[in-house]
């Protein structure tokens, strides 16, 4: 695991994941994922997956050897995608998110021009998180998301 941005809070440091990486952190970032958004969150195996292509980002914020937030996603062409920001309750309002986005966008190639994420229409908080980095309402997905069904905004950010 490389680490992409400084330790902060002391404790907390950010790492983008690759496939050297151990199971059991692919393993601690699906079960953050699923207490997150619920049964619809990624398995093990696709965060592993995720981190083994060559256009996949998976990166984590950790406290010691505690995975606590996460953010997955990639690039084709000249575009982006966000799959899946999580941090784990205890740790919200500390700026991690804040952190796990732009620690994405860093690694992005310089010819990326835009990126694009689903989010819940009820998930207030994640929507002024995109907000806050520059993200806007492009659209909506109509009953995208089960469990329970529900709308999803679809943001985008220029670059």
């Amino acid at each position: 695991m490389d680490n992409i941005a400084e330790n902060f809070d002391n404790k907390i440091t950010i790492q983008k994941l690759d496939e050297k990486t151990d199971m059991k952190v692919f393993e601690a970032l699906s079960d953050l994922d699923k207490k997150c958004v619920g049964a619809e969150g990624w398995s093990a195996e696709s965060f592993r997956s995720e981190a083994q292509k060559d256009n996949g980002i998976v990166i984590c914020a950790h406290e010691d050897s505690r995975i606590i937030g996460l953010i997955c996603g990639f690039f084709a062409a000249d575009e982006a995608e966000i799959t899946s920001v999580a941090v784990d309750d205890n740790y919200r309002r500390r700026g991690i998110g804040d952190r796990l986005m732009k620690a994405f966008t860093e690694c992005l190639p310089q010819s990326t021009i835009s990126i694009f994420l689903e989010v819940r229409e009820s998930n207030s908080p994640a929507v002024s998180l995109y907000e806050k980095h520059g993200f806007a309402s492009v659209g909506m997905r109509k009953n995208f998301y089960c469990d329970p069904v529900e709308n999803a905004i679809l943001m985008k950010k220029e670059l």
